[in-house]
């Protein structure tokens, strides 16, 4: 990392505009440091030199003939450069770019659901949520939305379901029911969630219909801060919520509620007003800023039959919408219901509770072609209503004093333009049923006659309102409509959307003075069900869907109690696990879909078959997912050039070229030190570290757990940037921050670098005063132990036997704070809040685990902790400091340093010079000469005459020459060295962001150097908490329990250096070989045959990206009918014979 304090400020002109910048960077890092963005995705900071391969970064350099395009992250910025970073040909080239770097990405950004529910609610997200039980944070991200989470958890016809991933498992995730009990638990709350409110901007706006657009588009123009105004034709507000939808269904007290969140925003319901009698969109257009027209489809579709207009005859509409209304109904006992939409199956189970005797629902289609939901026609089945399929009315007569419903039966010819097909009549088949009332429910359509004297607003040729898509707006200007007024009778979600849309254009129109196109993100898809390799999910384990628990049929008859009683929690949480989590975990974060987005890439199908490639799980931590990968290099660069071990290479594999290691080994068994540098690189989310956030919600959420952090030094130094706290107040927000997160007790992670300092420099004493194994290395840092162990074994007895701070903390707290506070430690969880990747995989080590326990049950790294705030929707400025908690409150400005290259050397200088000469150190504190960001750091400090040398190192490709001298024999010439395998130390870990700016790292450390500054307690040793530690349990450093608890041993774990498999290649990911046999004695019996069996079936299943099959002519004398083997081994004569129908479970069970 450059320091940019000692560079001069330049001119340049950028974009028209003439502006200073640093000197001595390249074009991207100066314009960067001032807030310019180019597109790039293969720079990083970290590095001296990107290698440039993304292209996007091109900018235009000069003007006139003298203009050309050059990589803004190679090119040096100069005095007086002229330089254009958007121009419409370099916003064309990026896009082109981009598509191709795309071409092959076979990735859902977003899930299948999502991209299906018409409301575009990241369900995904709320479902995960609800699986770790953050209750509160999922249904925020419903009505993020959706207003209306639990009226839509009762009547959604849930399309996401239909394209959930599951289906190809077993059955799809109850995403509706998982709402509704987010949603009812919502409502239960004495404040249910709402989200802030905007202040007042002073505009007004009119909407007419309170049904579920319009009062959609109130809830969301309120929270705007415009002063909302609905206006309603009906006593109640709800508008077919409440008169068109049954109460079995959709309770109104639970309607009420909901609306009842919509008043508390200050909307105004004015009812019994219609449009054309008591108001005219006249005076709303001169009286309001805007009008929103949502006044739904009321008008039934006539039966035009003879007799529809006979007494008893009722529209399907008319009668939910007076049965609602309480109204007097002569039902009688034989009721006939035509049609077969939604509505008819709610007009049916109505009448069944009304005490009709006998209900009879004539379709003129087959059971297959029913445009009602499944469930909803099983319910009417399961409640006695019969239903004639393939019959369609032809007249209605009085006969007898009784009407005679005629009916003809129907046979299905060729699809009509809907898709479905057409229904013919059969000749000399007509037939009646008797019938007290007859209910028509075929259709409804959208009354507009209040316009004929009012203003002309533009009708579509069906008779509904005419509206610009994109804006919402009609013909006139400020009027905007949608719902089912604009598009016909369609679902509840789709009116919330059409509502929701409609006040983000109105919002626009009204604060800009024109309508801003609404940015569609890119998402890319691995495409539909059927276009996905079966065998991927075949093999998942089949987990039964919950069912929802209903009252029984017979209890249904004479009321109108609610059918579905709804999950519980446990149930809800249990289904909510069942989710495959199909969109991408960095799709709100990946820079590659922001500059798609950015540039209006919009996704297409390739024309070409996007190779798959099974995720690969070659170590505990890391995954690498290829299907996402752009051979940027970026995790190549850091391993080499930022942290050092330098285990990655590309392979070309499949026609792509793809990241493995060096050595061809899987990474687990290479010299990988598990930082992550390589995760933290990537822009487009192909690695990822195992995330904890939902173990540690759901220890937060059991009452029978105990559960306690502590947080690193280097966090802090993060935190009180990223929410713009004072260095001084970093601590206490912080520990504030935490408990309100939900932790039982926070202690400060400082306290253990305390007494690693206390232990790691009784340590170096001894061995300095009695000749032991000098020079003495720290271990305080996971990923150079790993380093150590896996590369330089040699070396192992140079390292303090000290555990990291984090492990002392952990061993502390589940011994010490235990006993203390008299809990058992399997009831104690405890959780790790650092800068680290490695801590996780450190964490997990089975030495840190005495009796099975694990001494850290859970490791967060910064962002994982930052997602949990937002996760929590925990405002920053409603924290209110606090302390850490007791016995580990009190730490020093030593500790603080930990976070930082060179802060343990600085603080074990501080208590090794005191002990060295016997006084109290209280001058000269300060040994700047091992901070900063240099790969290696030394001081001498002159000590009784004699000089103690101290080196600090950082970064392990630094580490290196110093090791393999002190492997040779010879003398560095130190006697203590630091380590710290990131660059710049913990302030540059992978559980950081990487920095966009160059002085980012300066800004965290002097975070740290100045809590250090005026802390009361500058030196570990003088912590009191530490002392009364040691008085009260350890008794003093490196006592016995001490040395049990606090210290450990390393052994040889012999990685990848100086070792390479035979297929290297593999370490990208494993290709599986059949091997066939085409001697004549296998020929003969079939060998080519199966060949191409084989292969066929191979290249249908998708696998041919990681299995091949090949051929081979073998001695006749071979074992077996047909000799065939799989990665060289044979496949046994039995499993030849039935090898087509086991294929893919045999190449399964190899790939596992």
């Amino acid at each position: 990392m450059k320091d940019i304090s000692g560079h001069r400020r330049i001119k340049v002109t950028v974009n028209g505009h003439n502006i200073e910048v640093y000197d001595d960077l390249t074009i991207l890092q100066a314009l960067l440091q001032e807030d310019i963005h180019i597109p790039h995705l293969c720079y990083d900071i970290r590095l001296e030199r990107s290698n440039g391969n993304c292209g996007l970064c091109v900018v235009e350099l000069g003007e006139g003939k003298d203009k050309r395009d050059v990589k803004a992250c190679q090119t040096p910025i100069k005095e007086g450069m002229v330089i254009c970073t958007n121009s419409p040909r370099l916003e064309n080239y990026r896009k082109i770019r981009l598509e191709q770097i795309l071409a092959d990405h076979n990735a859902d950004c977003v899930a299948p659901c999502v991209m299906t529910c018409p409301a575009n609610i990241d369900i995904q997200d709320y479902i995960h949520l609800t699986s770790n039980g953050n209750f509160e944070k999922a249904i925020a991200v419903i009505k993020e939305k959706n207003p209306f989470p639990s009226v839509c958890g009762r009547v959604c016809p849930h399309p996401c379901e239909s394209q959930c991933r599951r289906n190809l498992v077993d059955t799809p995730v109850a995403i509706n029911h998982i709402k509704r009990f987010l949603a009812d638990w919502d409502l239960a709350r004495e404040k249910p969630y709402t989200p802030a409110k905007k202040p007042s901007t002073g505009k007004k706006i009119a909407i007419v219909g309170a049904g579920p657009s319009g009062l959609s588009a109130a809830y969301y123009s309120a929270l705007k801060g415009h002063d909302v105004t609905v206006f309603e034709r009906h006593p109640q507000a709800g508008g077919m919520l409440r008169y068109g939808i049954p109460e079995y269904r959709l309770p109104k007290n639970i309607l009420d509620k909901e609306i009842d969140i919509i008043k508390k925003l200050g909307v105004k319901i004015m009812t019994n007003k219609t449009l054309g009698i008591h108001i005219r969109l006249e005076d709303l257009h001169q009286d309001f800023d805007a009008v929103y027209l949502a006044i739904g489809c009321w008008q039934a579709t006539p039966l035009q039959i003879e007799g529809e207009n006979l007494e008893g005859v009722w529209s399907g509409i008319r009668f939910l919408e007076q049965v609602a209304k309480d109204a007097e109904i002569k039902l009688g006992d034989k009721v006939v219901v035509i049609g077969g939409g939604n509505t008819a199956m709610d007009c049916a189970r109505t009448a069944i509770r009304l005490g009709a005797k006998s209900v009879k629902l004539i379709y003129r289609r087959s059971r297959v072609e029913i445009p009602a939901a499944h469930y909803e026609v099983e319910e009417a089945l399961n409640e006695g209503v019969e239903m004639h399929f393939l019959t369609t009315p032809s007249k209605i007569v009085l006969e007898n004093g009784k009407k005679m419903l005629h009916c003809i039966r129907m046979t299905l010819g060729e699809p009509d333009r809907s898709g479905r097909r057409r229904p013919i009549p059969i000749e000399g088949s007509e037939y009646a049923f008797e019938a007290d009332t007859i209910i028509g429910a075929i259709g409804q359509s959208t009354n507009t006659q209040f316009l004929y004297h009012d203003l002309p607003v533009k009708l579509n040729k069906w008779g509904d309102i005419e509206i610009d898509g994109k804006t919402f707006q009609t013909s006139e200007m400020n009027i905007f409509a949608g719902g089912d007024c604009v598009t016909g009778p369609a679902t509840v979600i789709q009116a919330v959307a059409a509502g929701r849309h409609a006040a983000e254009c109105m919002d626009s129109f009204l604060m800009k003075g024109y309508i801003k196109e609404q940015p569609v993100d890119y998402s890319c898809s691995r495409g539909s069900m059927e276009d996905l390799p079966k065998w991927e999910f075949e093999e998942r384990p089949k987990i039964p869907r919950a069912p929802m628990p209903q009252i029984p049929p017979e209890e249904r008859k004479n009321n109108f109690r609610e059918v579905e009683i709804g999950y519980s929690e446990m149930t809800a949480v249990e289904e909510a696990r069942r989710c495959l989590k199909c969109g991408c975990h960095q799709r709100y974060k990946c820079d590659l879909r922001k500059e798609a987005s950015a540039h209006k890439v919009e996704y297409v199908k390739p024309v070409h078959e996007r190779p798959y490639i099974p995720i690969v799980q070659d170590h505990p931590i890391i995954t690498r997912d290829h299907n996402k990968c752009i051979s940027c290099g970026r995790c190549i660069a850091a391993c080499d050039e930022v942290e050092g071990p330098s285990i990655l290479t590309f392979y070309m594999k499949h026609g792509r070229q793809l990241v493995g290691t060096k050595s061809g080994l899987p990474l687990e068994k290479t010299d990988c030190v598990s930082c992550g540098q390589c995760v933290n690189a990537c822009p487009c989310g192909a690695l990822d570290y195992r995330s904890e956030k939902g173990r540690v919600f759901r220890a937060i959420n059991d009452p029978s757990k105990t559960v306690v952090a502590f947080v690193a030094p280097a966090v802090r130094s993060v935190v009180s940037s990223y929410y713009k706290i004072p260095f001084n107040e970093a601590s206490s927000f912080m520990a504030g921050l935490l408990l309100k997160l939900g932790f039982d007790k926070v202690f400060d992670f400082t306290f253990a670098a305390d007494l690693t300092i206390v232990e790691e420099t009784t340590e170096f004493l001894n061995r300095l005063n009695s000749g032991g194994v000098m020079p003495q290395f720290t271990s305080c840092c996971p990923g150079w132990i790993n380093f150590v162990e896996r590369r330089y074994p040699e070396i192992i007895p140079h390292l303090s036997s000290c555990k990291s701070p984090q492990m002392m903390m952990g061993a502390t707290v589940k011994n010490h704070f235990a006993q203390l506070a008299g809990i058992d430690k399997k009831d104690l969880y405890v959780v790790s809040i650092v800068p680290c990747i490695a801590k996780k995989y450190e964490a997990s080590r089975p030495e840190f685990a005495p009796d099975g326990v694990r001494d850290v049950d859970a490791v967060l790294t910064t962002m994982e902790m930052l997602e949990m705030v937002d996760l929590k929707l925990i405002d920053p400025s409603t924290i209110e400091p606090q302390d850490f908690c007791e016995p580990y409150k009190q730490v020093s400005g030593a500790g603080i340093l930990f976070g930082a290259s060179g802060g343990v050397a600085e603080a074990a200088l501080r208590m090794a010079v005191e002990k060295l000469t016997g006084k109290v150190l209280a001058d000269q504190l300060d040994f700047k000469e091992v901070r900063g960001f240099a790969g290696l750091k030394e001081s001498t400090v002159e000590v009784n005459g004699k000089e103690l040398h101290v080196a600090v190192v950082s970064g392990l490709h630094n580490a290196e020459l110093i090791v393999e001298k002190i492997i040779a024999g010879e003398d560095v010439g130190y006697d203590l060295i630091e380590v710290m395998a990131c660059p710049g130390g913990c302030i540059a870990g992978a559980g950081h962001a990487v920095p966009e700016k160059i002085d980012t790292l300066q800004k965290r450390q002097q975070v740290l150097i100045n809590i250090d500054k005026t802390s009361k307690y500058r030196k570990s040793q003088e912590n009191p908490d530490i002392l009364r530690l040691y008085r009260d349990f350890y008794g003093e450093p490196n006592s016995e329990l001490a040395r049990k608890l606090l210290h450990t041993h390393y052994s040889p774990f012999h990685g990848d250096y100086g070792q390479s498999a035979r297929r290297m290649g593999d370490s990208a990911y494993v290709t599986h070989e059949f091997t066939i046999c085409t001697c004549d004695k296998c020929t003969s019996r079939g060998s080519k045959e199966l060949f191409g069996n084989i292969y066929t079936q191979i290249k249908e299943m998708k696998m041919d990206a990681f299995v091949t099959v090949k051929t081979i002519r073998l001695k006749e004398n071979h074992p077996g009918s047909i000799y065939i083997t799989l990665d060289g081994k044979q496949i046994e004569e039995s499993a030849v014979q039935n090898l087509n129908q086991n294929l893919p479970k045999l190449i399964l069970t190899s790939v596992q």
